[in-house]
């Protein structure tokens, strides 16, 4: 009856579990303070990122979206691609908290690989352009990717609302019914 086992691993937790864990702890310790932190650093990102380029995106808290003590539940991120020639707003996305999260590790990330890759590129055949490696569309259609990938787990119809904590999404019309 007993099982022997390698010193092997015999399950792996699939990585968009393992990722998605990470997020719900980060966003359980997060203060208010912190997330208007965070918020500000995203925008001080990606202006560095879109420096000679004509597109840049800008996230702000949507007003009436975070006055409660449920914050991390109600609070809207509004995430906006803006031609900054003529200020024209050309895409708008609505994020949750979690999908916010989500975006601010990618994009940092990445940031942080492009800052090192130009800092090296200084110091030996001149400076490297971000215009190549990071765009506004592009970091777009990721929240586009974020915020169409969740339905509601009620009537899996629906596109998904609000995503509570512990990562269940819900639709409007349901959220009413319950």
């Amino acid at each position: 009856m007993g099982q022997q086992f390698s010193g092997q691993a015999v399950t792996r937790l699939p990585e968009k579990l393992i990722k998605h864990v990470g997020l719900v702890r980060d966003s359980g310790y997060l203060t208010y303070d912190e997330f208007l932190g965070r918020v500000a650093e995203l925008n001080d990102v990606t202006a560095k990122l879109a420096s000679g380029q004509k597109k840049h995106l800008l996230f702000e808290v949507q007003p009436g979206s975070d006055a409660t003590a449920l914050w991390k539940v109600a609070v809207r991120i509004v995430c906006t691609k803006i031609n900054k020639e003529d200020g024209t707003v050309e895409a708008s996305r609505i994020m949750n908290l979690y999908q916010f999260i989500h975006l601010y590790k990618d994009i940092t990330s990445q940031a942080a690989e492009v800052f090192c890759s130009e800092a090296a590129a200084e110091g030996s055949s001149g400076p490297l352009s971000s215009e190549d490696t990071c765009q506004a569309s592009m970091w777009m259609g990721r929240v586009k990717q974020l915020t169409d990938e969740e339905e509601c787990c009620i009537c899996m119809d629906g596109k998904a609302d609000l995503i509570l904590p512990c990562a269940h999404s819900f639709c409007q019309k349901c959220i009413d019914k319950w």
